[in-house]
């Protein structure tokens, strides 16, 4: 394979290979996560959940015939794979073996190499090319004939704090076929890749470099593409571990053919989904049956042609309403919350009322010399004046770019609807 580059971008050419090649990319599974902080069922059922999704990844790989699993790292926690969870992994790659397909396995951080880590210790099964090494490794993949089929170069985490370049080895595409990457890895510029540690850190100019035809990623836990050039993806983790990571969470199923991109498709694993729903506009919502009729039709459309069959909610309640003062008492929050999980039939709730306050009219305070007027009119001047705004705003803001302008209208966005929040709030802190 060569590689052209003009400036900063590189163009690929790719050349002709036999036939179609097809690929599960999978990657941050995380068996055994000890999801601390949880009651005890919601952390049994959330390992169980694991399982099913790897189980399900494990019959679409099956079923679609393809021919590698690749999974780029965090296959388990190391210091918390329990024997039960070794035995099914075992059981779940023996299945793979038995219906031809190779599994390329690289290490992560959380199941780094090397001989006091468990994953080299464990017997794996013929088809399984376990990977653990900084210097990256050419394992081909063949059809039945013994012909080269595809040919996937990989390196592994030795211990859990890589903080070495691993993409910058990896050597140029040469081979028959087409070549895959597979590695887990810190891209610089991937999208929320600040919510993960700079482990094996590279940049999109290293992926291209090599010429490759995938690359297939993990470590970041938000799927995305993150670079055309190189074909490079992240899957995302197979199943969603807290309330950040919502949405649907799967693998790729990645089809490589003669003389074209990548076709790239999400399969949805995971059976349990967490999601937020933010339920704003309360200011008539007055009663329990109102509030649940409010969020039962926020859970709908977010579940409509979900693949999940459990749902973790965080409900967050904002803006004025008339329950404010009813809700701000914890017992009371904590009944709406067993009511809510009753009545949408959902595994768990919670509901956040940081942000709900009691109907209040911030015009009636305008004007006045007192604090709640002067709050009021800093808000009005902030959004009126850039100089103002810039004054009270922090000089690190998460959610806005380097852009002045737009930072300032994200700033203005979260102005909106704090004149009742804060009128409310003051009101509070001066009845007290």
């Amino acid at each position: 394979m060569e590689s052209r580059a003009n400036g900063d971008d590189a163009c690929l050419i790719r050349p002709r290979f036999p036939s179609m090649v097809r690929l599960l990319h999978l990657a941050d599974v995380h068996l055994d996560t000890a999801f601390e902080g949880r009651s005890a069922a919601l952390r049994e059922h959330l390992r169980d959940a694991l399982r099913t999704a790897f189980e399900r990844a494990v019959d679409c790989a099956i079923d679609e015939a393809v021919h590698a699993v690749l999974l780029a790292g965090d296959l388990f926690d190391d210091d918390r794979l329990s024997v039960a969870t070794e035995a099914f992994l075992i059981d779940q790659v023996g299945r793979l073996d038995d219906a031809g397909i190779d599994v390329v396995y690289a290490t992560g951080n959380h199941d780094p190499g090397g001989s006091g880590f468990r994953a080299a210790q464990i017997d794996w099964p013929d088809r399984f090319h376990y990977v653990d090494t900084r210097t990256p490794t050419t394992i081909p993949l063949t059809g039945p004939d013994g012909e080269p089929r595809a040919t996937v170069v990989a390196a592994g985490h030795v211990d859990a704090h890589e903080d070495t370049n691993l993409a910058a080895r990896f050597p140029a595409a040469d081979g028959p076929g087409p070549t895959i990457g597979l590695l887990h890895a810190h891209v610089t510029s991937a999208r929320r890749v600040e919510a993960h540690d700079r482990y094996a850190p590279c940049t999109v100019e290293d992926l291209r470099a090599p010429g490759y035809d995938y690359w297939a990623l993990g470590h970041v836990h938000t799927r995305q593409q993150v670079d055309e050039a190189a074909s490079a993806w992240y899957p995302g983790n197979l199943q969603g571990r807290s309330p950040r990571e919502t949405g649907a969470r799967g693998g790729l199923l990645v089809m490589l053919a003669p003389d074209r991109p990548p076709d790239v498709a999400f399969r949805p694993f995971a059976p349990t989904r967490w999601e937020h729903l933010p339920l704003g506009d309360l200011s008539t919502v007055d009663t329990v049956q109102a509030l649940v009729q409010t969020a039962a039709a926020a859970h709908r459309e977010t579940a409509r042609d979900a693949a999940a069959t459990d749902w973790l909610l965080r409900v967050s309640l904002r803006g004025p309403c008339p329950m404010a003062d009813r809700l701000a008492d914890p017992d009371q929050r904590a009944e709406l919350e067993q009511v809510l999980r009753e009545r949408l039939d959902v595994r768990d709730v919670t509901v956040r009322t940081r942000h709900l306050v009691p109907p209040v009219d911030p015009d009636a305070f305008r004007g006045e010399t007192h604090l709640i007027g002067e709050v009021l009119a800093l808000l009005e001047r902030a959004r009126a004046d850039d100089e103002v705004l810039d004054a009270v705003a922090p000089d690190v803001l998460a959610g806005s770019d380097g852009d002045p302008a737009a930072r300032r209208a994200y700033l203005r966005s979260l102005l909106e609807g704090l004149d009742r929040e804060a009128v409310a709030r003051l009101l509070d802190e001066r009845e007290e």
